[in-house]
């Protein structure tokens, strides 16, 4: 495999770049001096939009002619970051979320544009957390489980891609991501953050609202930011070569420990935890919303953007351990870790600073 490393002046795309994932990756390697492009439905990246180095492409991913005629314009693309999502129920998610990816690498070859490599972002998912109990810690040789699972079928069809036209790939499995999009609901944070908002401001104590069995699990996260520095990593280390490679925070953490963490940040009360269908519980909150963004001075985001509460619902419904082995990406040659709860403090803050939360 020839050396990858020294290519800052090579053209990266970031697919997905409005999501939590693709915001910090296009942040991380615009400010490291890539020339970036960003891929989304929706316009540029607010934070991205005056940079020299970053260009922009609103386009649907489920239209491959509209993929081809939008990326024809940009050149010679060198290296893709694929972290785009459909949320759908799984078995209805495959298809479309498999033709995304398929769409964008299809209309590199049809443009006649030769990647060096494709780094595309999977999950937890793929040792079937989403299901329940699954071994623990979970290692990238663990076998497939029976799908659905649009993971899989994504790792075909970019795997297939690059035996057949010759780039590289890497495949990079967080789980639980903390960080910050805007207009992005799913999105553990902000959930977090609103529920507790929400709490203090009707003068309830701060409740964890899971299942009792998720109070004490362990579970783990991976923060925006250090996952956009192994993606950056990723794209030109030999040592990620044609490989799946799990990426966490590198700790485990227990909800009744970062529970009070949170209640420190918003000055709160705890209270004894009480599961809570936040579905239900949180649709009448949207009006409280509003009249607290007007008295908080906060950004005006509207309810249905700052938080999705099946996301949130599901994320503290899991009753079981969720551990990832991170020995295989540090010996490959990515070292970087954070203490989750300080991960979540930091999201926090910047939620407060920049008025998105009281």
């Amino acid at each position: 495999m020839k050396e990858l490393r020294n290519v800052r002046h090579d053209r990266v795309m970031v697919v997905g770049a409005h999501g939590v994932i693709g915001r910090a990756t296009a942040m991380e390697l615009a400010n490291a001096g890539w020339d970036v492009v960003t891929v989304a439905r929706r316009g540029p990246l607010e934070e991205l939009k005056t940079r020299s180095n970053v260009v922009h492409v609103s386009v649907d991913l489920l239209d491959p002619d509209a993929v081809k005629e939008r990326f024809a314009p940009l050149g010679a693309v060198t290296h893709v970051v694929y972290a785009a999502y459909l949320d759908l129920p799984m078995r209805a998610a495959v298809a479309p979320n498999t033709a995304m990816l398929v769409n964008t690498l299809d209309a590199f070859q049809s443009l006649g544009v030769n990647l060096t490599r494709v780094v595309m972002v999977g999950g937890g998912k793929s040792y079937g957390e989403h299901l329940g109990h699954y071994k623990t810690p979970a290692k990238e040789s663990d076998p497939r489980f029976l799908g659905p699972i649009f993971y899989n079928n994504q790792e075909d069809a970019l795997k297939q891609r690059a035996i057949d036209r010759k780039f590289s790939w890497t495949v990079l499995r967080p789980d639980g991501v903390f960080g910050f999009s805007a207009g992005s609901p799913m999105n553990i944070v902000n959930g977090l953050a609103v529920f507790a908002a929400v709490s203090k401001e009707q003068g309830v104590p701060l409740r964890f609202p899971g299942r009792p069995g998720t109070w004490n699990a362990l579970h783990q996260a991976t923060d925006s930011a250090l996952l956009a520095r192994a993606i950056s990593w990723a794209l030109t280390a030999d040592g990620a070569h044609a490989e799946i490679l799990n990426v966490t925070n590198g700790d485990n953490f227990r909800w009744s420990q970062l529970w009070v963490d949170l209640a420190e940040f918003f000055d709160m009360p705890t209270a004894e935890p009480q599961p809570v269908p936040l579905v239900e519980h949180m649709s009448d909150k949207e009006d409280l919303w509003q009249t607290m963004v007007a008295q908080y001075e906060l950004r005006p985001t509207p309810w249905a953007s700052i938080a999705s509460w099946p996301f949130v619902e599901g994320w503290l419904a899991s009753d079981f351990d969720m551990v990832q082995s991170t020995i295989k990406i540090r010996q490959a040659g990515f070292h970087d870790c954070i203490d989750s709860h300080q991960s979540l403090l930091n999201h926090l803050n910047f939620l407060r600073n920049n008025r998105y939360i009281p």
